[in-house]
C-alpha cells in the first residue's frame, strides 16, 4: 500500500490527496494511460499528467490534444479495442478494469476538437 503524500503543484499550491492505494496497481494504470497517450497525439505533441485533491478523492489526470473519433469514443474500454493494429487493445480496458474493480475508484475521459483527450481517475478516500 502507498500513500499519496503532499506534493507542490505547478501553480506553487500544496496539495494532500487523501487516498491510500496499492502503489503497484496505481502505477500499472496510470502506465497504460499514459503510454496511450503518447501514442496517440502528433509527434511533437505534448502529453499532461495532473494530480490533485478534490471532494475527498485523490484526482490524476492524463491529457494529450488529440481527439478520438465518435466510434472510438463508444468503444474505449472495451476489451481488445485499437486503432494500432493486432495483439493491441488493452490498455484503457484493463486500466478501467483495475480502476473500479481493485482500486474502487472510477475511470472516465472526454474528448472534443477544443480539449483533446483527457482520462480522469478519481480514487475515494
Amino acid at each position: 500500500m502507498c500513500q499519496c503524500r503532499s506534493s507542490t503543484c505547478s501553480s506553487g499550491r500544496r496539495v494532500s490527496p487523501p487516498a491510500v492505494s496499492d502503489a503497484a496497481l496505481l502505477r500499472r494504470v496510470l502506465g497504460h494511460l499514459v503510454l496511450n497517450a503518447l501514442e496517440a497525439p502528433a509527434c511533437g505533441d505534448a502529453v499532461t499528467v495532473r494530480h490533485r485533491a478534490a471532494a475527498g478523492a485523490a484526482v490524476f489526470e492524463v491529457h494529450n490534444p488529440g481527439v478520438m473519433s465518435p466510434a472510438a469514443r463508444l468503444q474505449v474500454f472495451q476489451r481488445g479495442f485499437t486503432t494500432r493494429g493486432r495483439g493491441r487493445g488493452l490498455g484503457t480496458y484493463c486500466a478501467k478494469l483495475i480502476a473500479e474493480r481493485h482500486l474502487g475508484g472510477t475511470l472516465e475521459f472526454l474528448s472534443a476538437p477544443s480539449l483533446g483527450t483527457t482520462f480522469t481517475l478519481h480514487l475515494s478516500a
